[in-house]
């Protein structure tokens, strides 16, 4: 009878554990963020940092400008799948053809990167240093906090 207890115990314990780590889960957006998404998060940053009109603007092109190459990223995704489906169907694959789709991925990949350091820099250089103050101790908050579930 004791062994069925703690068995059942050890149960609900992994059991409770892991729904607590999934909790922590990032929420998953497999077709990215809509127009929607794109103002609640701009119009959320635009509260918190008590932006100037001005910045609201540079910061809605900004966001608009990300969100327009990500979306012209995302739309060549089914042709890169197809690429990869067909090259898995070959009867064998070379080391060569492997590097060369990683290459041109990692490339994509850079040059998005590149693309929004740009954007970050140009809307770092509108702030005020209260609002970089803020942003600041929102990256270290969010840093120390391991698991944010229910934090936005």
């Amino acid at each position: 009878m004791q062994k069925k207890t703690i068995a059942i115990v050890a149960t609900l314990s992994v059991l409770l554990i892991v729904l607590g780590i999934s909790a922590c889960k990032h929420e998953h957006r497999p077709y990215g963020f809509d127009e929607f998404d794109l103002a609640a998060a701009t119009d959320r940053i635009a509260s918190r940092l008590d932006l100037t009109e001005s910045q609201k603007a540079d910061l809605k092109r900004i966001a608009d400008e990300i969100a327009d190459k990500a979306g012209a990223m995302h739309a060549q995704r089914e042709g890169r799948l197809k690429e990869l489906a067909d090259l898995v169907r070959q009867e064998s694959i070379t080391e060569d053809t492997v590097d060369l789709l990683v290459d041109e991925k990692i490339k994509k990949v850079r040059e998005m990167a590149d693309f929004v350091a740009e954007r970050l820099i140009a809307f770092h250089e509108t702030l005020t240093p209260e609002q970089r103050e803020q942003i600041a101790v929102r990256i270290e908050d969010h840093a120390s906090n391991g698991c944010r579930f229910g934090w936005r």
